[in-house]
């Protein structure tokens, strides 16, 4: 069953990017299958580790990632109404609102009936957000399913995660793997490692292209970045290999020795921190009309391929799992996360930071006034803070954030002028 792309969002720069794009629309088609072939559909995370569920031969129905791309449809303000009516508060995450009302709701966009298939499972988490520790029992209560939670610690610690912290994540983990048996899944340590593995070399490589990003001129348009970063997690099983991420390497590493970059004139260079703009993701890429280029965003982090490869160690798959969620920046505190982002404005020799504060969300607005002070500084960065739910596109005015966009930028570069 396959998914045409017919959404309003731009079509990526780089060939290998595109591929990356049709391959993870077109995994939404893989779950109705898997389900007509009678394996049991589980509803989770898209930011759980998911090395469990490859392992595992889990049919993964990803929530979140379906709430975002029902954004990215256009569709979000039909369906965040469908998850109100259902009784799922407006002051949560309009993500999950988003895959809430398009997995219990009345009616379904055609698009979103050929790829969606009721849940035999739910599993939820609170990584890294509390929204989707909420959201899963609305999914789970709809559909009469059993449901697992996995509890994440939050971070209070920094870079050294003391052993007892490793030990209860990494039990949570296993307790994942023993709910899943009991409801007909087998598991076998040894394709866990090897799935182990191949994160870690997966993120080996995401640290190569890291260092080919922050190349001036950006070679990569912000939406193609975006995509990127989403790809490891979200492709399907045909194009989850290593080939397709050293490709793209390979492509961002000829454009940097060649000069190729995304403007012709390279004026400023800015960082975007909070929940891009979904139901807009031209959004992204507006500042080039003015010389001016998102090089890093916050979706890097949260699509999970900011680990640390040093910490993972296939033969130990449940402790390098444990060990490398708790130190990934997308695990609160807000201190790891302040420090990534202090960091990247450093190594991205950013001009100005975009702070988009999302309503809904119950983690960034509170650290969106420390990011900025914090960068400033560090780095002596100027941010802008404004309000933008790019999800609900009940709640998004273009115009307006266009306006604060074109002003920002208007002032960096009178600034860098002067």
């Amino acid at each position: 069953m396959s998914v045409e792309l017919e959404a309003p969002v731009p079509l990526p720069d780089l060939k290998v990017v595109e591929e990356m794009q049709m391959g993870i629309v077109s995994r939404f088609g893989e779950i109705p299958q898997a389900k007509a072939d009678g394996t049991p559909v589980v509803w989770a995370s898209v930011v759980m580790p998911k090395e469990i569920f490859q392992a595992m031969d889990v049919a993964v129905e990803y929530g979140d990632m379906l709430g975002a791309y029902a954004s990215i449809f256009g569709l979000s303000a039909t369906y965040c109404q469908e998850a109100e009516e259902l009784g799922l508060s407006r002051d949560v995450c309009a993500v999950h609102r988003c895959g809430v009302g398009l997995a219990c709701g009345k009616e379904r966009d055609p698009i979103f009936a050929g790829s969606f298939a009721e849940p035999d499972l739910v599993v939820g988490s609170n990584f890294p957000c509390m929204s989707m520790s909420r959201s899963f029992l609305n999914v789970a209560d709809h559909f009469g399913v059993p449901s697992h939670f996995v509890d994440a610690p939050i971070n209070t610690w920094g870079r050294s995660i003391p052993d007892h912290a490793v030990r209860y994540y990494a039990e949570q983990l296993r307790g994942l793997v023993r709910f899943l048996e009991e409801h007909g899944h087998t598991f076998d340590e040894d394709r866990l490692k090897e799935e182990v593995a191949f994160t870690k070399r997966l993120n080996e490589i995401m640290d190569e292209v890291d260092v080919y990003k922050r190349a001036s001129p950006m070679p990569i348009k912000a939406y193609d970045n975006v995509i990127a970063s989403t790809a490891p997690i979200a492709l399907p099983k045909a194009y989850r290999t290593v080939d397709i991420i050293e490709r793209y390497r390979d492509e961002l590493k000829e454009r940097v020795e060649e000069g190729v970059g995304v403007v012709d004139n390279e004026r400023l260079r800015l960082m975007w921190i909070g929940m891009p703009p979904l139901c807009d993701f031209k959004l992204l890429n507006y500042p080039e009309r003015h010389g001016a280029v998102v090089v890093k965003s916050m979706l890097e982090y949260l699509t999970g391929f900011t680990l640390d490869p040093a910490l993972i160690d296939p033969e130990e798959p449940f402790e390098s799992l444990a060990r490398a969620q708790l130190t990934s920046p997308a695990n609160p505190t807000i201190g790891g996360t302040i420090d990534y982002f202090v960091q990247a404005a450093k190594d991205y020799r950013v001009d100005g930071v975009i702070n988009v504060v999302k309503r809904t969300c119950g983690l960034l607005p509170g650290m969106q006034r420390l990011t900025k002070e914090a960068i400033w500084e560090a780095a002596g960065v100027p941010s802008l803070v404004f309000d933008l739910d790019g999800v609900d596109e009940r709640e998004y005015d273009a115009e307006a954030t266009k306006a604060q966009l074109d002003s920002f930028v208007e002032t960096l570069l009178a600034k860098k002028g002067a």
